[in-house]
Protein backbone atom coordinates (compact mmCIF):
# COMPACT_ATOMS: atom_id res chain seq x y z
CA UNK A 1 0.00 0.00 0.00
CA UNK A 2 2.82 2.44 0.78
CA UNK A 3 4.22 2.24 -2.74
CA UNK A 4 0.98 3.40 -4.33
CA UNK A 5 -0.10 5.75 -1.56
CA UNK A 6 0.18 9.35 -2.67
CA UNK A 7 -0.45 10.41 0.92
CA UNK A 8 2.93 9.33 2.30
CA UNK A 9 4.78 11.79 4.53
CA UNK A 10 8.18 11.50 6.12
CA UNK A 11 8.37 13.28 9.49
CA UNK A 12 11.54 13.96 11.48
CA UNK A 13 11.36 14.54 15.21
CA UNK A 14 14.34 16.63 16.28
CA UNK A 15 15.77 18.24 19.40
CA UNK A 16 18.56 17.82 21.90
CA UNK A 17 19.38 14.51 23.49
CA UNK A 18 17.01 13.38 26.27
CA UNK A 19 14.14 15.77 25.52
CA UNK A 20 11.85 12.77 25.14
CA UNK A 21 11.68 12.25 21.37
CA UNK A 22 11.76 8.45 21.64
CA UNK A 23 9.22 8.38 24.46
CA UNK A 24 6.89 10.68 22.49
CA UNK A 25 7.04 8.28 19.55
CA UNK A 26 6.47 5.26 21.78
CA UNK A 27 3.46 6.94 23.36
CA UNK A 28 2.10 7.91 19.94
CA UNK A 29 2.58 4.52 18.29
CA UNK A 30 2.11 2.09 21.17
CA UNK A 31 0.21 4.21 23.70
CA UNK A 32 2.66 3.34 26.42
CA UNK A 33 5.42 5.02 28.36
CA UNK A 34 8.85 3.41 28.15
CA UNK A 35 10.65 4.63 31.30
CA UNK A 36 14.02 3.16 30.38
CA UNK A 37 14.22 4.34 26.76
CA UNK A 38 17.81 4.30 25.56
CA UNK A 39 19.44 7.18 23.75
CA UNK A 40 18.92 6.96 20.02
CA UNK A 41 22.10 6.12 18.14
CA UNK A 42 21.85 7.60 14.65
CA UNK A 43 18.16 7.14 13.91
CA UNK A 44 15.12 4.90 14.11
CA UNK A 45 11.94 5.08 12.07
CA UNK A 46 8.39 3.92 12.53
CA UNK A 47 5.30 3.83 10.32
CA UNK A 48 1.80 4.84 11.34
CA UNK A 49 -1.38 4.96 9.27
CA UNK A 50 -3.46 7.97 10.17
CA UNK A 51 -7.05 8.94 9.50
CA UNK A 52 -7.76 12.61 9.99
CA UNK A 53 -11.18 14.29 10.07
CA UNK A 54 -12.57 15.50 6.74
CA UNK A 55 -9.88 13.66 4.75
CA UNK A 56 -11.12 10.63 2.84
CA UNK A 57 -7.76 8.94 2.41
CA UNK A 58 -5.58 7.28 5.03
CA UNK A 59 -2.24 9.03 5.44
CA UNK A 60 0.98 7.12 5.94
CA UNK A 61 3.44 8.75 8.32
CA UNK A 62 7.01 7.53 8.41
CA UNK A 63 8.32 9.04 11.65
CA UNK A 64 12.09 9.33 12.02
CA UNK A 65 13.55 9.63 15.51
CA UNK A 66 16.91 11.36 15.07
CA UNK A 67 19.70 11.26 17.64
CA UNK A 68 20.10 14.57 19.44
CA UNK A 69 23.75 14.34 20.42
CA UNK A 70 26.02 16.84 18.63
CA UNK A 71 28.34 14.08 17.43
CA UNK A 72 25.54 12.74 15.20
CA UNK A 73 24.98 16.04 13.40
CA UNK A 74 26.66 14.98 10.17
CA UNK A 75 24.84 11.64 10.17
CA UNK A 76 21.46 13.36 10.59
CA UNK A 77 21.83 15.31 7.35
CA UNK A 78 21.14 12.19 5.25
CA UNK A 79 17.95 11.43 7.19
CA UNK A 80 16.35 14.82 6.47
CA UNK A 81 16.09 14.06 2.75
CA UNK A 82 12.45 13.78 1.72
CA UNK A 83 11.02 14.97 5.03
CA UNK A 84 7.72 16.82 4.67
CA UNK A 85 7.20 17.61 8.35
CA UNK A 86 9.26 18.42 11.44
CA UNK A 87 8.51 18.08 15.14
CA UNK A 88 10.81 20.49 17.02
CA UNK A 89 11.02 19.16 20.57
CA UNK A 90 12.43 20.56 23.81
CA UNK A 91 12.35 19.61 27.49
CA UNK A 92 10.18 21.96 29.57
CA UNK A 93 12.58 21.47 32.52
CA UNK A 94 15.80 22.39 30.65
CA UNK A 95 16.10 25.90 29.20
CA UNK A 96 19.14 25.01 27.08
CA UNK A 97 17.06 22.54 25.04
CA UNK A 98 14.61 25.35 24.25
CA UNK A 99 17.41 27.77 23.33
CA UNK A 100 19.01 25.27 20.93
CA UNK A 101 15.95 24.91 18.69
CA UNK A 102 16.96 27.79 16.41
CA UNK A 103 20.18 25.87 15.72
CA UNK A 104 18.07 22.83 14.94
CA UNK A 105 15.99 24.95 12.56
CA UNK A 106 19.16 26.05 10.73
CA UNK A 107 20.33 22.44 10.47
CA UNK A 108 17.00 21.15 9.16
CA UNK A 109 16.35 24.00 6.74
CA UNK A 110 19.88 23.91 5.33
CA UNK A 111 19.00 20.44 3.98
CA UNK A 112 15.26 20.52 3.17
CA UNK A 113 14.13 24.13 3.37
CA UNK A 114 11.07 25.23 5.31
CA UNK A 115 8.56 22.42 5.88
CA UNK A 116 5.35 22.26 7.91
CA UNK A 117 6.33 21.89 11.56
CA UNK A 118 5.09 21.98 15.11
CA UNK A 119 6.79 22.99 18.34
CA UNK A 120 6.61 20.64 21.31
CA UNK A 121 7.54 21.30 24.93
CA UNK A 122 7.72 17.84 26.50
CA UNK A 123 7.73 16.59 30.12
CA UNK A 124 4.71 18.63 31.19
CA UNK A 125 4.24 16.18 34.06
CA UNK A 126 7.46 17.51 35.66
CA UNK A 127 6.50 21.19 35.91
CA UNK A 128 3.87 23.36 37.54
CA UNK A 129 3.09 27.06 37.24
CA UNK A 130 5.46 27.96 40.09
CA UNK A 131 8.42 26.09 38.59
CA UNK A 132 7.89 27.08 34.95
CA UNK A 133 11.30 27.90 33.46
CA UNK A 134 10.19 29.01 30.00
CA UNK A 135 7.61 31.77 29.78
CA UNK A 136 4.75 31.43 27.30
CA UNK A 137 5.83 34.73 25.73
CA UNK A 138 9.23 33.16 24.93
CA UNK A 139 7.48 30.11 23.52
CA UNK A 140 5.28 32.27 21.27
CA UNK A 141 8.38 34.09 19.98
CA UNK A 142 10.10 30.78 19.22
CA UNK A 143 6.97 29.45 17.52
CA UNK A 144 7.04 32.46 15.19
CA UNK A 145 10.78 32.11 14.54
CA UNK A 146 10.32 28.45 13.62
CA UNK A 147 7.21 29.26 11.55
CA UNK A 148 5.58 26.47 13.57
CA UNK A 149 1.92 25.85 12.84
CA UNK A 150 1.13 24.98 16.45
CA UNK A 151 2.65 24.71 19.91
CA UNK A 152 1.92 21.78 22.22
CA UNK A 153 2.95 21.05 25.78
CA UNK A 154 3.05 17.29 26.11
CA UNK A 155 3.75 14.56 28.58
CA UNK A 156 5.05 11.44 26.90
CA UNK A 157 4.73 9.76 30.29
CA UNK A 158 1.01 10.48 30.67
CA UNK A 159 0.16 10.72 26.96
CA UNK A 160 -0.97 14.34 27.28
CA UNK A 161 -1.52 15.90 23.82
CA UNK A 162 0.84 13.43 22.10
CA UNK A 163 -1.80 12.34 19.59
CA UNK A 164 -2.63 16.02 18.91
CA UNK A 165 0.97 16.76 17.86
CA UNK A 166 0.99 14.21 15.07
CA UNK A 167 -2.64 14.75 14.03
CA UNK A 168 -2.06 18.48 13.59
CA UNK A 169 1.17 17.94 11.66
CA UNK A 170 -0.45 15.28 9.45
CA UNK A 171 -3.27 17.68 8.59
CA UNK A 172 -0.82 20.51 7.87
CA UNK A 173 1.26 18.29 5.57
CA UNK A 174 -1.86 17.07 3.78
CA UNK A 175 -3.10 20.64 3.28
CA UNK A 176 0.32 21.87 2.14
CA UNK A 177 1.13 19.11 -0.33
CA UNK A 178 -2.33 18.17 -1.67
CA UNK A 179 -4.07 21.44 -2.42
Amino acid sequence: MVGSNQFFYKVCIVGDSEVGKTTLINQYLKRRFVPDAQRTIGSNFFVKYVKIPNVKNVLTLQVWDLAGQPRFRWVRYAFYKGAKGIVYTYDLTRRETFDSLLTWKEEVESKIGVQPNVLVGNKLDLINHETRIIRLEDTNNLKQALTAREYFETSAKLGTKVEDVFSKLALEMYNTFNE
